[in-house]
């Protein structure tokens, strides 16, 4: 199998967030292999079109890398140089405050790169070191505001240089907390206990209070109250019969005056009958 037929071809993206090494070969499962100067080695494979794609780390400065396609048995291979152009460093910068101290805060995106704090209205430039991070940080005056202020950042092996608009950023208090020792939290719990035990007292009371206002019915006023019960039956009882004995007595006169009727109805009729007056 020939070289030619992995047709390499390549080519780099470069943008503020750094370099891309865009590719293609003639088959998927390629083997790319990226070699920078300082021995450095990153590694990929071509997908199932044959693309591939490496992103170069952006403390990688070279101006040059070589790039190697290989297939996996390693029966053909073809290799291609590359001219890495590096875009300035980028850098972010803001003024924060943290107990009651104004500080200026910032990052860049890229090692070995120098950072320049410039005050309008003065000619002293401050130089700052970033740390491993790729953060740098200096105490303000009061008085400055975020639009006098002017940073530049500039990598030491491209020289190319990036600036950044210095803005507001989140203003933080430091609140210091007490470290807890076994006192502290026995104490604690002693207050914790106490604070229950004066609320179940409490509790008790009320409760106590409730049963001095309603106290129980003694046997006395229940043997009242079942003598009006009794009372209030018998009126209840009494006021039937007398109604009773009222219908009967009625009663009785009506039937009284009915026989007297039919007695004195025969009379008359035998008086007339035998001649007499009734």
């Amino acid at each position: 199998m020939s070289e030619s037929k992995l047709n390499l071809v390549a080519s780099t993206l470069t943008n503020s967030l750094g370099t891309t090494i865009i590719g293609h070969v003639a088959a998927e499962n390629v083997v790319i292999t990226v070699k920078y100067a300082n021995d450095d080695v990153d590694t990929t494979t071509s997908d199932e079109k044959g693309s591939f794609v490496v992103k170069i780390p952006t403390e990688n400065t070279d101006n040059e890398v070589t790039l190697t396609a290989m297939f996996p048995d390693q029966s053909a291979k073809e290799v291609v140089s590359l001219v890495i152009d590096q875009p300035a460093p980028v850098v972010t910068a803001v003024i924060s405050t943290q107990n009651g101290q104004r500080l200026l805060e910032g990052r860049v995106n890229q090692r070995d790169v120098s950072i320049s704090v410039h005050f309008i209205g003065d000619e002293h430039v401050i130089s700052l070191p970033i740390d491993n991070g790729l953060e740098f940080e200096l105490v303000l005056p009061d008085d400055i505001l975020p639009s006098q202020i002017e940073v530049h950042a500039t990598n030491q092996k491209t020289g190319k240089t990036g600036r950044t608009v210095v803005g507001l950023g989140v203003t933080s208090k430091t609140v210091a907390m007490p470290a807890l020792t076994d006192e502290m939290i026995a104490e604690y719990v002693h207050n914790e206990e106490v604070k229950h035990q004066s609320e179940a007292e409490a509790s008790k009371k009320v409760a106590t209070s409730t049963e001095i206002a309603t106290p129980p019915v003694s046997e006395s006023d229940k043997d009242v109250s079942d003598a009006v019960e009794e009372t209030d039956k018998t009126a209840e009882t009494s006021s039937h019969s007398e109604a009773k004995d009222s219908e009967n007595n009625e009663r009785a006169a009506t039937e009284s005056r009915v026989e007297r009727r039919k007695r004195g109805g025969i009379r008359g009729f035998f008086a007339r009958l035998f001649g007499r007056k009734g």
